[in-house]
C-alpha cells in the first residue's frame, strides 16, 4: 500500500516537473537565439561596412519633372534614399548620405551650379571611403508608355555589375514592369570610387501610371526596401 501511494505520488509530481524542463529548455533556446542575434549584429558592425545613399539632384535642379502632378525628382529620391538609410542602419551598416535635404551641394552661387554639385558628391564618396555606392533617381523619357525600374552600372566594374544585378533581381520581383535586366551606363557618378557603385532608377516619371505610384509612401517604402534588400544579397549578410 505505501509503494503505490509513494507511485501516485510521484506520478503528480511529474507534469510539475515536466513543466520546470520545458521553461527550462525554451529559456536556453531564447538565449541561445539571443546570442546568436547579437553575434550576427556584432559580425556585422566589426566589417565596417559603409554604403554612401546619394539621393539625386537638390536645389535649383529638381530632375525630372512629374508628367501630371510636376512633382520633382529631388524629392522623391530623398524620400526613398531616407527609408533606405533607415534600413540599412537597422542591421548596423555605416551610412553615408551626400545630402539629408532638398538643397543641392553646390554652395552659394549657381554659376556653374551642376559641376560643383557632382564634385561635391564625389569628395563625399572618397572621404567615406564606402563599400557601396548607391544614387537614387526617377527616369524619364519622351515617350510616355516606358515604365518600371532599373540599375545602371559601369561596365568597368564586376563588383558593380553583381550589386546590379542583386538590385535589379528585387525589382524585378516587387516593382511592376521592372523585369528589365541590368543596364551599363556612362555616368560619373559611377567612377567616383573603385567600390561598387550603382544608379537606380526607379520608375518613369513621365509616365502617368509609374508617376502616381512613385509618389505614394508605400511605394516609395517598398522601392527601399528593393535596394536594401539587394545590398543584403550582395552583402551576403541574409
Amino acid at each position: 500500500m505505501k509503494r503505490s501511494n509513494h507511485f501516485f505520488a510521484c506520478f503528480k509530481k511529474g507534469p510539475a516537473i515536466f513543466l520546470l524542463v520545458a521553461i527550462f529548455l525554451a529559456m536556453s533556446f531564447s538565449i541561445t537565439l539571443d546570442l546568436a542575434s547579437a553575434t550576427s549584429l556584432n559580425e556585422i558592425e566589426s566589417l565596417d561596412y559603409c554604403v554612401v545613399v546619394d539621393a539625386g539632384h537638390g536645389g535649383i535642379d529638381p530632375g525630372s519633372i512629374g508628367y501630371k502632378t510636376k512633382v520633382k525628382e529631388s524629392t522623391i529620391n530623398l524620400a526613398v534614399s531616407k527609408l533606405l538609410e533607415k534600413k540599412l542602419k537597422l542591421i548596423g551598416l555605416r551610412v553615408v548620405m551626400t545630402r539629408e535635404n532638398e538643397d543641392g551641394l553646390y554652395g552659394l552661387s549657381t554659376a556653374n551650379y551642376k559641376k560643383r554639385d557632382m564634385q561635391k558628391r564625389r569628395d563625399i564618396i572618397k572621404e567615406a571611403n564606402p563599400q557601396i555606392v548607391v544614387s537614387v533617381h526617377m527616369n524619364s523619357y519622351i515617350r510616355h508608355n516606358l515604365r518600371g525600374a532599373q540599375v545602371f552600372y559601369d561596365k568597368s566594374s564586376e563588383h558593380s555589375e553583381d550589386l546590379a544585378l542583386c538590385i535589379q533581381d528585387q525589382f524585378a520581383e516587387k516593382l511592376e514592369k521592372s523585369d528589365k535586366g541590368v543596364a551599363i551606363g556612362d555616368y560619373y557618378m559611377l567612377k567616383c570610387t573603385p567600390s561598387a557603385s550603382v544608379i537606380a532608377e526607379c520608375g518613369f516619371l513621365s509616365n502617368e501610371e509609374d508617376e502616381k505610384l512613385l509618389i505614394s509612401p508605400s511605394y516609395q517604402e517598398l522601392i527601399a526596401e528593393c535596394i536594401f534588400a539587394g545590398i543584403v544579397n550582395y552583402l551576403n549578410l541574409d
